[in-house]
């Protein structure tokens, strides 16, 4: 039994698996953000490693007023998310500056994280956007109460 234990940790080792934890720091600060409304994603670049790093998530494309063309990618002016539609909403550097791209966020305070809550007022701004390439996910922390409240999607981490 011992031979196969030390067998299997040396085959580990071999492989560069090993036993220690992830070489990535998380979460990591984003730099910039662009929503493209021809492929519907959001892309941020991380601040990370060679910053060639990026977060990617799906989102909807779309003009308050009713409108056909879109661009892409184009900045992001302001980020702003919703408790009550459990939403977050870009505010697109496009045309006549009414375009926006919104995606789906779990909102919740960080004392109360285990119990998702709707109970922040709709919309509020948002600022110090990062996003973690160990759990995959983006979180943003919203301008709100005691200013422990939180958004958080799912993203894909990934090095172009």
């Amino acid at each position: 039994m011992r031979r196969i234990i030390v067998g299997t940790c040396a085959a580990l080792v071999a492989l560069g698996i090993g036993l220690a934890g992830p070489a990535v720091a998380a979460p990591v600060p984003v730099t910039a953000l662009s929503c493209d409304g021809d492929t519907y994603k959001c892309t941020a670049n991380l601040r990370f490693g060679d910053n060639n790093w990026k977060a990617g998530w799906g989102v909807s494309i779309y003009h308050q007023a009713p409108r056909s063309a879109y661009r892409a990618p184009v900045p992001v002016t302001a980020l702003n998310c919703d408790g009550d539609t459990g939403k977050c909403t870009a505010n697109l550097q496009f045309g006549d500056g009414n375009w926006r791209a919104s995606w789906p966020a779990t909102i919740y305070h960080q004392a109360l994280r285990s119990v998702p809550s709707t109970r922040v007022a709709a919309p509020v701004p948002a600022n110090t956007l990062t996003c973690d390439g160990d759990t995959g996910r983006c979180s943003v922390n919203l301008q709100f109460g005691d200013g422990n409240w939180k958004a958080n999607w799912a993203a894909t981490i990934y090095h172009p």
